[in-house]
């Protein structure tokens, strides 16, 4: 933070923030007294004496009264393609905590809508459940048996299905499992709706609804205010497939005052190989490459899905699953070892930065080696990679992630979603090793934060709040989960911003408060740096400025 005292004619400010603690997360970790912007800039950060001499007779001077101001949040992976899911059956456990909530809340939607017409829902999450089981075919087809109900789970990698549904997808009761895309089945062998992973590839995404760019257009600009809400300036779009996905945002983004970067993730692998055909398998046949673009939209990780989920149960573990009766429940992978090598030796020999999902520790392990395969048959620049997601950990694996210096791209809130049940009943010892923030963070890896929603809330703060005090929801009280696992506040405001920006190459330009860059910030309700690490979550947004422009404000 420069304070020279040149005596060239001192620029004037249009915005200045004094009387609350500036976070700059600069590399020394400094907070500052004030800051001003000029234009899209940020004109000065230092003490509040050296920031003032940059106060004119138009400047906004903005008092902050001890609250404090960080850099605009960052999402490192969303999928704000869902925007129109907002419209479907809300099977959240908030909305529906049991099967017969669920039932009930289709049989609303049935009577709005013309026989044979879809009914689409979403975030139902077993282990929440009353029940405590997935809803299926028999549960859904009395109040529906003419109109094909279709349900996400709350990470959607996981759906069901009434018996209407599996008809019209062509699933019938001697269909067998897609390799990596298990189905639940009755004592029959027959599909009882709940179904996983790659059957979305074979049987569901032919069927999902086909938004045009009018709809995408409309669900993307509902985002951007939604995340600017929240002090969030830069999305990472997790799964661009489709042409209609690109047309709308460079539509966005042709506004005058757009108020969103946003970075596209193409996913070019379904299920078990490449489709060049979708928009991004020609994305990729274009030669184009990450961080092409714009600093408003442009190319970032080329994503890949290696296994199953963790709140489907299907995330490929090296041990059982806990409460597996038979001992024999390992989870499911996506695609084998073999495929995902070749995929990791072509991006790295074409340039593109790549995301791996995986869940498990089975799936992260299969993630490094691909990594390490690519490399070692391709010599390229640091291309940083990351694993997306990535919860259940071992030691081997967290050792074998620092030394290949791969990025963990993870999504603290989704602790929150999984829940206590779901993270003690599918591991038990082995929760000890669930979200290893410190772990990883001390073993010298870069993590950078997200929400991954719909399945995680977008409010950073939330995200926050889990880094730094590593517990649950209030569903759970706030139940702590190894409590040696929590990092600093500035840490955690770090892997929401800075390490963010890292992670798409953009810390030149954003991800903290320093003189010359972009002016992207969020001045929150009160000083994060002093509240009770508890409270965190509870803090609000009152501004959002993006490139210098405010385009949010709390009423």
């Amino acid at each position: 933070m420069p304070e020279s005292s040149v005596s060239t004619p001192t620029p004037t400010a249009d915005v200045v923030f004094v009387g609350g603690p500036i976070v700059t997360v600069n590399a020394r970790d400094e907070v500052a007294e004030a800051l001003a912007i000029r234009g899209r800039n940020i004109l000065r950060v230092g003490s509040r004496a050296y920031v003032e001499q940059t106060i004119g007779r138009e400047t906004e001077v903005v008092n902050l009264d001890g609250r404090a101001v960080t850099p605009g949040f960052i999402d490192n992976h969303i999928h704000m393609t869902n925007g129109q899911q907002r419209h479907w059956v809300d099977c959240t456990y908030a909305a529906c905590p049991s099967i017969a909530d669920i039932v009930a809340s289709v049989k609303e939607r049935v009577a709005q809508v013309k026989p044979g017409e879809w009914i689409w829902g979403r975030g139902f999450q077993a282990t929440r459940l009353t029940d405590r089981r997935n809803p299926n075919r028999f549960d859904l087809d009395p109040v529906s048996p003419d109109n094909p109900v279709a349900i996400s789970n709350r990470e959607s990698m996981g759906w069901t299905f009434n018996t209407a549904g599996l008809r019209r997808m062509g699933v019938q009761d001697d269909t067998p499992d897609p390799p990596g895309g298990p189905m639940e089945r009755d004592d029959q062998d027959r599909p009882l709706g709940p179904m996983w992973d790659n059957t979305r590839t074979v049987f569901i995404m032919p069927v999902l609804p086909k938004w045009d760019v009018d709809e995408m257009m409309d669900g993307f600009q509902w985002m951007a205010e939604e995340l600017n809400r929240y002090g969030v300036t830069t999305a990472f779009e997790a799964a661009i497939r489709y042409r209609r996905d690109t047309a709308a945002l460079q539509r966005l983004h042709r506004q005058a005052a757009p108020s969103l970067r946003v970075v596209m993730g193409p996913y070019p692998v379904h299920g078990t190989g490449w489709d060049l055909e979708g928009a991004a398998g020609k994305i990729w046949e274009t030669g184009l490459a990450t961080n092409y673009g714009t600093e408003w939209l442009k190319l970032g990780a080329l994503q890949i899905g290696i296994d199953g989920g963790v709140i489907g149960q299907t995330a490929a573990l090296f041990e059982p699953y806990s409460n597996d009766p038979e001992g024999k429940k390992l989870g499911s992978f996506r695609l084998t070892q073999e495929v995902a090598n070749d995929f990791m030796a072509q991006v790295q020999a074409n340039d593109w930065q790549a995301g791996l999902i995986c869940h498990g520790d089975h799936g992260i392990h299969r993630s490094l080696e691909a990594i390490a395969h690519g490399r070692e048959k391709v010599a390229a620049h640091d291309l940083r990679h990351r694993l997306e997601h990535a919860y259940l950990w071992n030691p081997q694996v967290m050792d074998r992630m620092a030394e290949l210096g791969v990025i963990w791209n993870t999504q603290p809130p989704i602790l929150e979603s999984i829940g206590s049940e779901g993270v003690h009943g599918q591991w038990g010892e082995r929760a000890r090793y669930a979200f290893p923030f410190k772990s990883l963070t001390d073993r010298g890896v870069i993590i950078s934060g997200g929400s991954d929603w719909p399945v995680g809330l977008y409010n950073p703060l939330q995200g926050i709040d889990i880094l730094v005090n590593h517990r649950f929801g209030p569903e759970e009280g706030g139940e702590v989960l190894n409590a040696d696992e929590g990092v600093s506040v500035l840490q955690a405001i770090r892997i929401y911003t800075y390490n963010c920006a890292y992670t798409s190459f953009d810390e030149d330009r954003t991800g903290s408060l320093e003189e010359g860059k972009a002016a992207d910030l969020a001045l929150l309700s009160e000083d994060i740096l002093s509240v009770e690490p508890t409270a965190i979550r509870d803090i609000k947004v009152d501004r959002t400025y993006v490139d210098g422009r405010l385009v949010f404000e709390r009423s």
